[in-house]
């Protein structure tokens, strides 16, 4: 576990803002009224505030120096108006850009959610949820940071830049010449640590993700951790973990701590440089006092953007990693939907498997090996053989939650390479070994949320498949289920899934170890419901305990990925094969030298 911990997730696609800004174009571009807008507002914001330090400067040289309090006042009274006007757009270009951003940041959870929503199955069983959820919650509000925080202010803060450069290039372009022979070596040393700044940022980022996939693992398996009295190796683990995420933030901390020192450093010599300069050009006569100070107030004004930015750029590479973990998400390809749907009302459930092959890579071996089967409307037909017999993998194809490459799988007569999963998957109800139930009401669980399903189907299905007990110690159907159902018991969460299956009225039925948590008394009960629910349908049923199946139309009993044996429970038993093996180790006394040999088998 330690080892899958360490690894996932260290992959990344070294997402650039330019990449980025590219990604994210089409859903800026989408509002192109409020782009527009946004430039508007953010010129006329910089505009005015580039004007003031030249306001200041003819207050100095044209009401100062020659002593004109008319001019002052009319430049004072100018100033005011300038900055209540800054002030104001200040406000609407900041709340402006906000609720822009919130409104893409919006549109993008709802593509990520409905798109993770579309991931084959065989991706959450090769992710932990952890990562998932860390991902569309976390890594998706600290992408909106790049617009609510980041982009905005980056934006603003280098429109600011190059307005300030314009006007000190106005007022004095050698001036300007000299002050930038000094800004290479500030460029240089600021890109290097903020690449230092970006890769810490990463690192940070996936040893978090770490903490949180092996979190919601440990709180799932936390019964099997007590059991085994694992908790202290765990706790262990964590604390390695959480030790590598300190010593990565400190590290991030550090080099912050290095880049502000370093623009402060180049802010104070480009002023001094600056005011060196400014005096021998005043005494050249080439600039005036007023332009000088102009200057130099708009020079000290344009390291204010550059830290700003560098500030911004820096706390974005948290979000910039964000975004590549989310953009990795969208990369993942999403289940093939295409396909046609079934014509007729409802399926008859005639199945067959023809020769059919299956293994789930390329490289790994094959997990289904020619299976051939047909199956019979309304036929009861029992999958069994031991653990990794193919079982589970065989109503997987049924279900479409894998693509056959080899052979075929149709349902009366139409292939499933031509079905759209979304045709396919309600024609056919599922009731698993642990039946999942959601937080909410017992009607919800049952329903699903489908207006389809009224609480009299609801109330029918739960009598059907014996819940009388559940809702009676509930309070019936509004009867509150905790979060995974623990306030219920194994047994009544899989009367409820029982439930569940019921009142969809599927046209074919799979039920995969669907009565292993429930009691002898219960089972009889739901063996009853059973008989009525599989009238006319289609029913595979996977079993490891046999008395379920004693009376199934049809037992396929298979064997490393190869049927061996069909038939009837008697026709079986008289063949002395494998499922006479297995029912011997269930209902008979067999010896230990026996037992070894079936086991070994």
């Amino acid at each position: 576990m330690a080892h899958h911990f360490f690894t996932e997730d260290n992959v990344a696609m070294e997402l650039t803002f330019k990449k980025l800004a590219l990604k994210m174009w089409p859903y800026l571009w989408r509002h192109k009224s409020k782009v527009i807008w946004s430039l508007i507002l953010v010129s006329l914001f910089v505009a005015v505030g580039r004007m003031l330090p030249f306001l200041f400067g003819y207050a100095i040289d044209e009401g100062i120096t020659h002593k004109n309090t008319d001019i002052i006042w009319k430049v004072a009274i100018g100033y005011l108006v300038l900055e209540s006007a800054r002030s104001v757009l200040a406000f609407w270009q900041s709340n402006y850009i906000q609720k822009f951003g919130n409104l893409v940041l919006f549109e993008l959870r709802e593509r990520l959610i409905s798109h993770v929503q579309r991931l084959p199955v065989n991706y959450f069983e090769k992710n932990p949820s952890g990562r998932t959820v860390t991902r569309v919650t976390n890594d998706v509000y600290a992408l909106g940071e790049l617009f609510s925080q980041g982009i905005a202010a980056i934006f603003v803060n280098a429109l600011e830049m190059i307005s300030i450069f314009v006007a000190l290039a106005l007022i004095s372009w050698q001036m300007t010449g000299i002050t930038l022979l000094i800004l290479p070596p500030l460029f240089v040393v600021c890109v290097w640590l903020s690449r230092r700044i970006r890769i810490q940022f990463g690192a940070t980022k996936r040893k978090l993700s770490m903490i949180n996939s092996f979190s919601a693992e440990s709180f799932s398996g936390m019964k099997i951790l007590q059991l085994f009295n694992r908790v202290g190796e765990t706790k262990s683990f964590f604390d390695q973990l959480s030790e590598e995420y300190r010593t990565l933030q400190l590290t991030t901390v550090k080099l912050f701590a290095t880049l502000w020192p370093v623009v402060e450093a180049f802010n104070l010599f480009t002023l001094a440089v600056a005011l060196f300069a400014g005096s021998y050009f005043l005494n050249q006569g080439a600039i005036s006092m007023g332009e000088l100070i102009a200057y130099l107030t708009l020079l000290q004004g344009f390291f204010k953007p550059v830290k700003t930015i560098l500030e911004r750029y820096n706390q974005l590479q948290n979000s910039l990693a964000s975004a590549d973990r989310v953009f990795q998400m969208f990369d993942e390809v999403p289940e093939n939907t295409e396909g046609r749907g079934f014509d007729e009302a409802r399926l008859k459930g005639r199945i067959e498997f023809k020769n059919l092959n299956f293994r789930y890579t390329e490289k790994s071996p094959y997990v289904l090996k020619n299976i051939n089967l047909t199956i019979e409307p309304g036929m009861s037909v029992a999958l069994v053989g031991r653990t990794g017999s193919g079982k589970t993998t065989t109503v997987s194809l049924l279900q479409k939650f894998y693509d056959v490459e080899e052979g075929d799988i149709t349902i009366d007569g139409i292939s499933l390479k031509e079905v759209a999963p979304r045709s396919l998957r309600p024609r056919i109800g599922v009731v698993q070994q642990d039946g999942f139930v959601f937080s909410g009401s017992i009607y919800n669980n049952i329903s699903l949320f489908d207006p389809k399903i009224s609480r009299e189907r609801a109330l029918w299905a739960a009598d059907q498949a014996q819940c009388h007990e559940i809702l009676r110690k509930h309070g019936g159907l509004d009867g509150h289920v905790q979060e995974r159902g623990s306030n219920l018991s194994a047994g009544e969460r899989q009367l409820l899934a029982f439930a569940r299956v019921l009142a969809f009225n599927p046209d074919i039925l799979i039920l995969d170890e669907a009565t292993a948590n429930i009691d002898s008394v219960s089972e009889r009960a739901i063996q009853r419901a059973t008989e009525i629910v599989t009238q006319d349908r289609t029913s595979l049923i996977i079993a490891h305990r046999l008395s379920t199946i004693l009376h199934s139309d049809l037992i396929v009993v298979l064997s490393h990925g190869e049927i061996v044996e069909a038939g009837r429970h008697e026709e079986l038993l008289r063949q002395q094969g494998v499922y006479h093996e297995l029912y011997k180790l269930q209902f008979a006394a067999p010896s230990p030298a026996e037992s070894a040999k079936a086991l070994i088998n």
